[in-house]
């Protein structure tokens, strides 16, 4: 589910505590004729309210309710609910110098239905009810800006692909043409010439991936990876010794499917902006792993800051976009530079 972003959503909950407070002291005034003492009795109902607006909204909503766990869901709520609305009314009561008990006996036998009345009906229920009311407002107002926002996402992201399909189908040269004419250039070199005839092999093998084995959902993970290792070696063979290229044994992550061409943009981009140092090393890594029913993959590769193109491209972007929509809740992606190096590191919860 999509989330705003954290600085914004403060700046929404110091705006409302703002804005409310103001209301909630010239109401507060109405019935405390001491404007301290209504000041700080302001202060301790807008505290515990935006505390637990701030726990339904930040913890409950995202852990509980959008992961299906309505029951714990209600159970949290509740108890957050009691919790500040208790802590409110003995805070309330501490303002007045008492303890809860001495407090309301003395009084109840003093001012009788008036005090019974205000204690239980204004401090008690009205506690419960305004901190209820903030936190589930709160509730309903993020719960439908997520799901206009991800509708929008979505939509979006559907054009995005309709376009790229349309676009494919308008440049695509039939395939069977293309298997035939490198099977052909693969059989006009010469048996020694080995090498050649690798890369032929591989660059078919990647088009044969694209084409045809990556009409589902999700493939294996060892066919994305093995189209990653032939990629890299299609480039290994173009960069000679311009540039060292070093990879983890791909082959040994296996037994779980992926979504096709989520891992592809992360490699193609280290090639696309890998330094051109002359008295430097120009390095690429690439490794993966799955452990504890995750999968993780990292790329590192040198790049030359002072350079005008130093800055990951819109291939990244969309791989974001990708998995926000394929894997949310469950991934990370995390890229930095240090010391001239382009670092990433994705992880994607397959458990």
């Amino acid at each position: 589910m999509f989330k705003f972003h954290r600085s914004s959503r403060q700046f929404y909950y110091v705006s409302f505590a703002i804005a409310f407070g103001f209301v909630w002291y010239l109401f507060k005034l109405g019935g405390n004729p001491q404007p301290l003492r209504a000041l700080f009795s302001t202060l301790i109902d807008i505290f515990f309210s935006v505390l637990a607006l701030i726990i339904t909204v930040e913890l409950l909503l995202p852990r509980l309710f959008y992961k299906q766990r309505y029951g714990l869901f209600v159970i949290f709520f509740v108890l957050v609910i009691a919790i500040t609305g208790s802590s409110t009314i003995i805070s309330q009561i501490r303002l007045e110098g008492h303890s809860l008990g001495n407090y309301y006996q003395k009084n109840t036998a003093r001012y009788k239905e008036h005090f019974y009345y205000w204690f239980w009906s204004d401090l008690v229920l009205g506690s419960y009810f305004l901190i209820t009311f903030i936190a589930l407002g709160g509730f309903a107002i993020r719960l439908s800006f997520d799901r206009i926002i991800t509708a929008r996402q979505m939509e979006s992201m559907e054009k995005e692909r309709s376009n790229a399909e349309l676009e494919m189908l308008k440049n695509q040269i039939n395939p069977h043409f293309l298997f035939n004419a490198l099977n052909t250039i693969y059989y006009k070199i010469d048996r020694a010439n080995t090498p050649a005839r690798l890369m032929v092999e591989q660059f078919s093998s990647l088009l044969r991936y694209q084409l045809y084995e990556c009409n589902e959902p999700e493939v294996a993970i060892e066919q994305e990876l093995k189209f990653i290792a032939d990629y890299i070696e299609l480039q290994r063979e173009r960069l000679s010794q311009k540039v060292t290229i070093a990879c983890g044994d791909l082959k040994n992550v296996n037994g779980f499917f992926i979504a096709p061409f989520i891992l592809m943009p992360l490699v193609e981009n280290c090639f696309k902006h890998i330094s051109q140092h002359r008295n430097k090393e120009n390095m690429i890594t690439v490794n993966c792993k799955e452990e504890g029913g995750c999968f993780y993959f990292g790329t590192i590769n040198t790049i030359d800051e002072s350079g005008a193109d130093n800055k990951p491209g819109i291939g990244l972007t969309n791989v974001a976009k990708r998995l926000d929509l394929i894997y949310p809740e469950k991934y990370s992606l995390l890229t930095g530079m240090e010391d001239e190096m382009f670092k990433l590191r994705l992880k994607i919860n397959i458990g």
